[in-house]
């Protein structure tokens, strides 16, 4: 029923102009009613058959939570997808431990705290409350996406409180000092002068392995 109830906040099918949407809305939204009614005023068996029809529509309607109009994902997870989707995968690796895969791992933290950054206009409240109640229902990917989403505050938190990372030269120093998008900005700036410290090194490595041309 909690479902139910929920689901027909997120849709807010009053504002579609979808007719099977408002249909289905209003369908749940009766069977829910007639379930409540059943259980407080009919048998155990009416109460029973009611909860059931209204379970299985709930259900069938979360199955197809994709075609929805409004609700699903929450904006902002939804915002993480569009930019995750845009991000290749890496093609191949380098010797574990070499600069090379350093700088392979540096890159993708620098586009994950880019990616956090980007999808920081909303807040974590509606991914972690899907995941706290709903998560259950949730398939692995829509799962790992809410919850990279919702850790997405602690992540830039923990790069801003990491051994030898620096601080903003407009850092608090209080512990209620700045949050939020002022640390995934801090975070992304820390790693990309760590990537640009990475590459120089690279280039001063080759530099030296290099004999040097011969003149003519």
């Amino acid at each position: 029923m909690k479902l139910g109830e929920k689901i027909l906040h997120e849709m807010d099918a009053t504002a579609t102009g979808d007719t099977l949407t408002r249909w289905l809305a209003h369908h749940i939204a009766d069977l829910i009613t007639t379930a409540d009614h059943a259980r407080t005023a009919g048998t155990a068996e009416k109460a029973a058959h009611a909860a059931e029809q209204c379970r299985r529509a709930i259900l069938d309607l979360w199955a197809h939570r994709t075609a929805w109009p409004n609700g699903w994902p929450p904006p902002g997870a939804r915002r993480m997808a569009e930019i995750l989707n845009n991000i290749d995968e890496p093609a191949f690796g380098f010797q574990q431990g070499s600069r090379l895969s350093a700088l392979q791992r540096l890159h993708h933290q620098v586009l994950a705290a880019l990616a956090d950054e980007g999808s920081a206009g909303e807040p974590v409240d509606a991914e972690q409350d899907w995941l706290k109640s709903y998560g259950q229902l949730l398939d692995v990917d829509e799962h790992a996406l809410l919850a990279l989403y919702a850790g997405r505050d602690d992540r830039a938190g923990a790069s801003a409180e990491a051994p030898g990372a620096k601080q903003p030269a407009d850092a608090d120093p209080r512990p209620d000092g700045p949050t939020g998008p002022a640390l995934q900005v801090h975070r992304a700036v820390e790693l990309a002068d760590r990537y640009r410290q990475t590459v120089s090194s690279l280039l001063a490595d080759d530099a030296k392995d290099t004999p040097p041309k011969p003149h003519l």
